[in-house]
């Protein structure tokens, strides 16, 4: 068995190998480096010949075979339907040709991430900065809501900081609002993808606003997170005590608290998005009556 698990390993990695630099996709997409790999596809930077432009190109998996170009079938379907100059464009989408998968053509939106701010800038966020910048991100969650969808992936890497301004990347994951979870096929159903590597399992998350909302909450923290300084163990003279909550660990308002346990759903969750991002402009303005950082 374990010859067999190392042949199936060996053959999966094989045909995943990344792009090398220079490969020529479409006689038209130069790739200049990889962009990132996921559990269903890579993606890559290239410059496309017809007008120089530099653009993301998403290659489904080959070894995951049928489910990875559907989820690339659908993330196309979801950017043909999303117009919004902070989210990827769609500008192609390849089923056919000499590729061994499909491919996903769309703009390339750069920036930094907030793990990149925080770690690599030394950049810091208190309840002003993170309430400014949540807003941006539910400008955009709202905007793909009232399209019909969810993100369900709002994950730190899929949020981009530029210029002052928020962009959302990655909709691989992304389903019509009320859509049940993609099923997977069983090993004795997959033909030869059983000897390529089992894909790890999709997320089972809902379809459903609140999915988007509970992110939203850990993105909070995380930025919220950013002003923490952490006791020693000589300080609390516990060296071996329970961790402690992060409403223990931070020094946030009482209406900041709520409003993140609401999203976490610790409390009553919050009924949409909508109603989410009319309490935070609240206790913004009420706050902060002056601040436009972040609008």
């Amino acid at each position: 068995m374990a010859f067999v698990s190392f042949i199936r390993t060996a053959l999966a990695s094989w045909r995943d190998y990344p792009l090398d630099p220079g490969a020529v996709l479409r006689q038209r997409y130069t790739v200049q480096c990889l962009l990132g790999e996921g559990s269903y596809g890579l993606t890559y930077l290239a410059v496309d010949s017809q007008d120089g432009s530099q653009v993301a190109v998403k290659q489904a998996r080959p070894s995951k075979g049928a489910l990875a170009n559907h989820l690339l079938t659908r993330e196309a379907e979801v950017l043909r339907t999303l117009q919004h100059p902070n989210l990827p464009s769609f500008r192609e989408h390849v089923t056919g040709g000499r590729e061994s998968s499909h491919l996903l053509i769309m703009s390339y939106l750069q920036g930094d991430t907030l793990e990149e701010l925080i770690f690599g800038q030394g950049q810091r966020f208190d309840e002003r900065r993170c309430a400014a910048i949540t807003l941006q991100l539910l400008e955009l969650v709202n905007y793909i809501h009232s399209k019909g969808y969810v993100h369900l992936d709002l994950r730190i890497p899929n949020v981009l900081f530029r210029e002052g301004g928020i962009q959302l990347i990655d909709f691989g994951l992304a389903r019509r609002i009320g859509e049940p979870p993609l099923a997977q096929p069983s090993p004795r159903r997959a033909g030869w993808n059983r000897w390529l590597g089992n894909p790890r399992s999709l997320p089972r998350k809902a379809a459903e606003p609140a999915s988007d909302l509970e992110d939203i909450g850990h993105f909070m923290l995380f930025m919220l997170y950013s002003m923490y300084e952490p006791e020693t163990a000589a300080d609390t003279g516990a060296a071996d005590a329970p961790e402690p909550s992060w409403q223990e660990e931070l020094e946030i308002s009482a209406e900041m608290r709520h409003m993140i346990e609401r999203l976490l759903q610790l409390q009553s969750p919050y009924p949409d998005t909508a109603s989410f991002t009319k309490e935070l402009q609240v206790f913004s303005s009420s706050q902060w009556p002056d601040s436009t950082e972040g609008r």
